[in-house]
């Protein structure tokens, strides 16, 4: 979901207790209520969701936009021309993936979302063996490296990259990219969230028939 229709709403009680309420513009996902917290945990729960709703009456709070661009990849157009290094020192180029499909994601260590879908995503690899899955940071391999085998990543994993972060824009981590046979962008997906991979993933699927 992006911030835009978001409103923010600063809150504090006489104890000292202060919370960040957020209004939305429509329901959270269920995969997001995964990770709420239970009221009974929340100190003084009861007091603050009172006086969120009562800011909410009384004020417009503080509204933020996504600044969101035009993707820098269009869907439909060449997939530009490469040359990356892996982990490992390996130079990989256009001409590694000529003829396959590719699917690039671009990441980084800070990025929660991103390290949460890896799992999954690497399970993609798995069943679609053929298909060249790279993943993206501009991190080194010192920082990277860590994430990527506590996740147990198994994407081609690029580092110190400098060509494909440029393709975040203002948009927003994580990216991923669909390239059919032909060098031809299919998909370009920001965020990600089961709708988004089941999407990605069926796209891949159509590409390799």
């Amino acid at each position: 979901m992006t911030p835009d229709g978001i409103k923010f709403f600063i809150i504090s009680t006489p104890n000292g207790t202060k919370a960040v309420g957020i209004k939305m513009p429509k329901p959270l996902p269920e995969e997001a209520l995964l990770d709420t917290i239970p009221m009974a945990q929340v100190p003084e729960a009861a007091e603050l969701l009172r006086r969120f709703e009562e800011a909410q009456a009384n004020s417009e709070g503080i509204r933020v936009s996504s600044g969101k661009t035009e993707p820098l990849l269009k869907e439909g157009t060449k997939f530009p021309d490469f040359t990356a290094t892996d982990i490992d020192g390996r130079i990989w180029s256009n001409a590694d993936v000529s003829g396959k499909v590719m699917v690039l994601n671009m990441w980084f260590t800070g990025c929660g979302p991103c390290r949460s879908e890896m799992p999954e995503l690497s399970t993609w690899k798995d069943e679609m063996p053929d298909v060249m899955f790279f993943s993206s940071t501009y991190e080194s391999a010192e920082i990277a490296r860590p994430v990527i085998e506590s996740r147990g990543f198994n994407w081609i994993p690029i580092v110190n990259d400098t060509l494909f972060t440029k393709y975040i824009g203002n948009n927003g981590y994580p990216l991923t990219v669909v390239i059919d046979r032909n060098g031809i962008v299919a998909m370009v997906e920001y965020g990600t969230s089961a709708t988004q991979r089941e999407a990605l993933k069926q796209k891949i699927k159509s590409l390799i028939k």
